[in-house]
C-alpha cells in the first residue's frame, strides 16, 4: 500500500513538474451578504444569509497563463431555501456542455455548493490574445446595459451585476495597431451546438466604432458599437445596438442604448443611459426563456432610463446610488450603496434594493430588501 501511494506521488510531482516553473498569483475574496427580504409568496421579512468564498489562481509563464477562479456557495434560511425565487434562481443553468456546480449539499437551514467561475489558458502579448476555457467574453460599451454582448450580459437588477458565468470558448483577438481589433469567437453551449461571433473595432474621426456579429441556434445579430468624448468637454457618450432575431419565440428586433458619462471636479461621477427595443415581451416569455441566447434582451417595455451617481466622502466612505425607470408604466428600481474601507483587504457595505410603482407595473410587484455586505481579500 506505502510502495503504491509513493508511485502515484512520483506521478503526480512529475505531471505537474512543468508548473513549477511557473509565476503563482493567489487571492483568497470572502464576500458575505446579510439580507433581509420578502421571498414570495411569504408575506413575513425574514433574513438569510449567502456567503461565497472565492479563489483565484493564476500561473504566468512570459506570455502564457492559466487562470483558474473557484467558487464556494452556501445559502442559509429556511424560509428562502423554500421560495419561489431560490427555486427559480436554482434552475438557471450556465451555457456550456458541461455542468460547473458540485452537487449540492443540504444542512438542516443551510446549502452549500461549489461552481467554476472561470478556468482558462490564454496567451497575450502586445498584438495577439488568444483564450480557450471557460471566460468572459468582452463586448459592448454600455455601463448599465450591453445588448451586444451575448456570452455574458449583466443584470443591473442583480444583487451583483457583474456575477456572471463564463462561455466555454476559443476567443483570438488580433490589433495590427494601437487602434484597430478584430476579434472571433467559437462557443460551445449546453446543448452541444455551437455560438459563433466576431467583432471588429477602430478609430474614425474622434469615435472608437465597432461591428459586432453573432450566429447560433436559436439567435442571431448585427450590431454596432460607438464611443467618444464630446467635443473635448470631458462627456464621455457612447450608443450600442443592433438587429437581433430571437428563433426561440419567433421576433425579429432593434435595440440600443445612447449614454454619457461625467466625472466632476469634486470627485463624483454620474452615468445616464437609455434603453429602447422595438419589440416587448410578456412576463411568461421572459422566465420560461431564461437560459437562451437572448434571455437578457427580453425586456416588458419598450423604454428604460438607467442612472448611476457615485461619490468618495472620504478616503475610506464610498457612497453610489443606481436607478431604472421604466418610462411607460413609471415604475422604478434603485439601489443605494454605502460603503465603508476598514483597511485595505476588508470593506463594509450597507446597500438596498428599492422598487417603486403600481401593484400591477413591472417593478411594483417587488418588495423592498436590505442587506450588509463584508468583503475580505486575503
Amino acid at each position: 500500500m506505502m510502495e503504491q501511494s509513493l508511485k502515484i506521488v512520483k506521478l503526480l510531482l512529475a505531471l505537474t513538474a512543468g508548473l513549477w516553473a511557473f509565476e503563482h498569483k493567489y487571492t483568497i475574496e470572502n464576500t458575505n451578504f446579510t439580507l433581509l427580504a420578502t421571498p414570495y409568496p411569504t408575506e413575513e421579512k425574514h433574513f438569510y444569509n449567502y456567503n461565497r468564498l472565492r479563489l483565484d489562481h493564476t500561473l504566468k509563464e512570459e506570455n502564457w497563463y492559466i487562470n483558474l477562479i473557484g467558487d464556494i456557495n452556501n445559502y442559509y434560511g429556511k424560509h428562502y431555501l423554500e421560495s419561489n425565487e431560490y427555486l427559480f434562481f436554482r434552475t438557471l443553468k450556465a451555457d456550456t456542455p458541461f455542468d460547473i456546480e458540485t452537487d449540492t449539499h443540504n444542512y438542516g437551514e443551510g446549502e452549500l455548493f461549489g461552481r467554476i467561475h472561470r478556468f482558462n489558458i490564454g496567451y497575450s502579448d502586445e498584438r495577439q490574445h488568444l483564450v480557450f476555457g471557460l471566460q468572459k467574453i468582452t463586448m459592448g460599451v454600455g455601463r448599465i446595459w450591453t445588448p451586444t454582448d451575448l456570452f455574458n450580459p449583466r443584470n443591473p437588477l442583480a444583487l451583483e451585476p457583474d456575477q456572471i458565468y463564463g462561455a466555454y470558448a476559443l476567443s483570438y483577438s488580433y490589433a495590427p495597431n494601437q487602434t484597430t481589433e478584430i476579434m472571433g469567437v467559437i462557443s460551445q453551449r449546453s446543448n452541444n451546438s455551437y455560438k459563433y461571433a466576431s467583432r471588429a473595432k477602430t478609430h474614425i474621426l474622434t469615435a472608437d466604432i465597432a461591428l459586432d456579429l453573432l450566429n447560433s441556434d436559436d439567435a442571431q445579430m448585427i450590431a454596432y458599437e460607438l464611443e467618444g468624448d464630446f467635443f473635448d468637454t470631458g462627456i464621455e457618450w457612447r450608443s450600442e445596438g443592433g438587429y437581433f432575431k430571437d428563433k426561440t419565440l419567433s421576433k425579429t428586433f432593434y435595440q440600443g442604448i445612447l449614454g454619457i458619462d461625467y466625472g466632476f471636479k469634486n470627485g463624483a461621477t454620474a452615468i445616464l443611459e437609455w434603453l429602447h427595443s422595438s419589440k416587448t415581451y410578456t412576463a411568461l416569455e421572459i422566465q420560461e426563456t431564461q437560459n437562451s441566447t437572448l434571455a437578457n434582451n427580453r425586456f416588458a417595455s419598450s423604454d428604460y432610463l438607467g442612472s448611476s451617481l457615485s461619490y468618495d466622502f472620504t478616503l475610506m466612505l464610498q457612497g453610489s446610488i443606481g436607478m431604472i425607470f421604466n418610462l411607460e408604466d413609471h415604475s422604478l428600481f434603485s439601489s443605494p450603496l454605502l460603503t465603508y474601507s476598514i483597511d485595505d483587504e476588508t470593506t463594509l457595505s450597507l446597500g438596498a434594493m428599492l422598487y417603486g410603482g403600481s401593484s400591477t407595473s413591472e417593478f411594483g410587484e417587488f418588495d423592498h430588501r436590505y442587506y450588509l455586505r463584508l468583503k475580505k481579500t486575503f
